[in-house]
């Protein structure tokens, strides 16, 4: 159905091209690359998204009087393509000429825009309508490596006391953010969670990730409590009854990714947490695992990457707090004892530190909330 969607904007020998036609345009060739896109199972998004990220760059050729044809894509091209995008706004076509007060691309979206290149010319190599694949050895845009703080402990606590738990939204509302702070969910995957999937008694749930790759990620006793009082006295009948979501709006429908976002919003300005945003509670889960004596492996499979590129730059959040550790377990300090008294030895975090201590998020911090709440 993506691909159907897509064809129809498209030029018409694109989305259905005569079987000896051999085409040579960029977009002409891309419904057939989103089609291929599909058949090797990228999620509908992946394939929505490369489909843009190839308009904005036609649009750039034709704009550039530059020919479309794929056999003319070089390094020399995608080079100036990526200083055209360092000096582009986000919205070049909102307004003619763009506004000044409008913000330029960011150095991740850069990036994006050229990994997406880079993986069009390869696909056209493969499937020989270029003779080469030029940007094979292209270097991608270097961006900033930003750490992302995590949650703190009082932070989680202005978020759970700003949701009003007398209310059926709020109380949906408060399941959801628990179990996102607990389980590491992407935004998606929490709106996609079905009563089918979702074992409360052995406390786990199954989710559909990226890629159509299936994990059971566990759930701590306190959220499955949460859980099973929302579903209980809470969550109200489904539109649709075959359609078993576990959170509803208040008509019965599934909530979409847009809902979980603009519930992230308000408690944003609720709270008064202006950094707020849903994939937070995820930086906050998997920093906390660390911390927590959880190891990189099991925290992916948990987080449902691939490989272990992504979940190393948690380590570099608990930096601070994994120091403050190691001064407890120091080898000389245990020998002679004769520091005892140092305030990195009790296990408490240093003054000025609110970060949750390195204990399970789920077994000591939202049950305290949990009665603070009552």
């Amino acid at each position: 159905m993506v691909v159907a969607e897509i064809n129809r904007t498209l030029p018409a020998s694109s989305a259905a091209p005569h079987k000896k036609a051999r085409l040579t345009m960029i977009c002409d060739l891309m419904g057939r690359y989103a089609s291929d896109n599909e058949a090797e199972g990228k999620s509908p998004k992946t394939i929505i998204w490369y489909n843009d990220l190839l308009k904005q760059y036609c649009r750039y050729l034709e704009d550039s009087a530059i020919t479309t044809d794929v056999s003319a894509i070089n390094r020399d091209q995608a080079k100036a393509y990526m200083l055209y995008l360092h000096n582009r706004t986000r919205c070049p076509r909102h307004s003619n000429p763009p506004a000044p007060t409008q913000p330029p691309l960011s150095p991740k979206t850069i990036q994006c825009h050229i990994r997406c290149l880079k993986a069009f010319s390869t696909w056209a190599f493969e499937e020989r309508y270029t003779s080469e694949n030029r940007l094979e050895h292209l270097k991608l845009p270097k961006a900033p490596s930003v750490v992302i703080e995590p949650l703190t402990q009082a932070e989680i606590q202005k978020l759970i006391s700003s949701i009003d738990k007398h209310s059926p939204t709020g109380i949906r509302n408060h399941a959801i953010l628990v179990t996102m702070l607990d389980t590491g969910l992407r935004v998606a995957e929490v709106s996609s969670i079905t009563l089918a999937n979702l074992n409360l008694a052995d406390g786990y749930v199954k989710v559909m990730g990226k890629g159509s790759k299936e994990r059971i990620v566990p759930m701590g006793a306190y959220v499955c409590k949460v859980l099973w009082s929302y579903i209980d006295k809470t969550r109200p009948r489904p539109v649709v009854p075959d359609q078993n979501y576990l959170f509803l709006s208040p008509a019965g429908d599934p909530i979409s990714t847009n809902t979980l976002k603009l519930m992230f919003t308000r408690l944003a300005k609720t709270s008064g947490i202006k950094r707020l945003h849903a994939h937070l509670c995820r930086h906050t889960f998997a920093t906390n695992y660390l911390l927590a004596g959880g190891d990189i492996y099991s925290l992916k499979e948990i987080l449902g990457h691939s490989t272990l590129e992504m979940v190393v730059h948690y380590l570099h959040f608990t930096n601070q707090q994994v120091t403050t550790l190691q001064h407890r377990f120091s080898p000389m300090d245990r020998l002679y004892d004769d520091a005892p008294n140092r305030t990195v030895n009790s296990g408490k975090a240093p003054a000025g530190d609110n970060r949750l201590p390195p204990a399970r998020l789920s077994r000591q911090v939202l049950p305290s909330l949990h009665k603070q709440s009552k």
